[in-house]
């Protein structure tokens, strides 16, 4: 397992997105109409949305034993949802 905390991958993973808008608005090839900050809006928010439920999903495992502790190899995050 990483030695990354949660919150800290929350933070680089939002700080590389606004990298990644810098370059892509930087290089647009299409500079009769360059992208604008705006243009990154919604990703920005689905972004910031996993980020928020990756912080859950740590903190969740952080009390989940690893196998190596008898506890489970596998932990299903996804459900199958019932009809």
């Amino acid at each position: 397992m990483s030695n990354t905390t949660p919150s800290a991958f929350a933070a680089e993973m939002k700080r590389r997105f606004e990298e990644l808008c810098g370059w892509a608005i930087a290089n647009s090839p299409n500079q009769a109409s360059p992208l604008k900050p705006a243009d990154f809006d919604v990703c920005r928010e689905e972004i910031m949305r996993l980020a928020e439920r990756d912080l859950d999903v740590g903190e969740r495992n952080a009390t989940i034993p690893e196998p190596s502790e008898n506890g489970p190899q596998y932990v299903n995050m996804n459900p199958t949802p019932w009809p």
